[in-house]
């Protein structure tokens, strides 16, 4: 009797702990709704810096585009600046079950996770934006005018907001991996070479269909492997 008094106690306090996090996503979100042009037009300014160079623009197909998009883009922002607080509410549900070690290792892997997510998104909005968006557009014969839809756009940019933000993940995987026994780091170094063909498809996937898009993610996801299986060194038994 305890013991299903107990689960449904657990239960309860779960779906209390998801019900807040919904709450404070939405909350951040409302937040943020009167911002979301300025939001749109800072995640839109790389593309559109480099159409003005050819005499492009971006538009929109359908009317509610125009309202849509920069609310889809919001949402997604607000979920980045959100994460944070729902994970310490979350964190409040599981950390009584684990020990003092457990808890520790748990907040520094949460911690690295969200900055390399945003040291992804930094690395993606200065870095791959400029280089791809210049290619196409100097790519694009004379002839054409260039017109880019915008709700396109932002699928091709949340797609790699969120390829490179798994990414760069990579390293953290490995050493949870290795440091709780579920894979040997010798595995990890003996499959390097399946692994650099993983990358190149997981670059083609995630990434626009041309090959310098592939190869901008592709040779990070890779680096981030070996960077990976360098730091679980310590943690490694063979």
């Amino acid at each position: 009797m305890n013991l299903k008094k107990n689960f449904f106690e657990q239960l309860f306090t779960l779906r209390t702990s998801l019900v807040k996090s919904l709450l404070i996503y939405l909350a951040v979100f409302a937040a943020l709704i009167p911002f979301s042009a300025s939001i749109y037009d800072f995640f839109s300014e790389p593309l559109l810096r480099e159409l003005l160079n050819f005499n492009g623009s971006m538009i929109s197909t359908k009317l509610s585009a125009t309202f849509m998009i920069p609310l889809k883009i919001t949402a997604f922002t607000a979920f980045i600046i959100a994460y944070p607080l729902i994970f310490y509410n979350i964190w409040t549900f599981v950390s009584p079950g684990l020990y003092k070690q457990e808890k520790i290792f748990a907040l520094v892997i949460f911690l690295l996770s969200f900055v390399l997510f945003i040291l992804a998104a930094n690395f993606v909005y200065f870095l791959v934006f400029p280089v791809i968006f210049k290619f196409f557009i100097a790519m694009t014969p004379e002839s054409i005018g260039l017109m880019i839809d915008m709700t396109s756009y932002l699928e091709m940019i949340i797609g790699l907001f969120i390829a490179f933000g798994i990414a760069f993940q990579i390293p953290l995987l490995l050493i949870t991996s290795i440091k709780f026994g579920l894979i040997k780091r010798d595995t990890f170094k003996r499959n390097r070479s399946y692994f650099f063909v993983f990358a190149f498809i997981f670059g083609a996937i995630f990434t626009p269909p041309d090959i310098l898009s592939q190869l901008l993610l592709a040779l990070p996801v890779y680096s981030l492997y070996e960077l990976g299986i360098l730091i679980s060194k310590r943690w490694a038994t063979n």
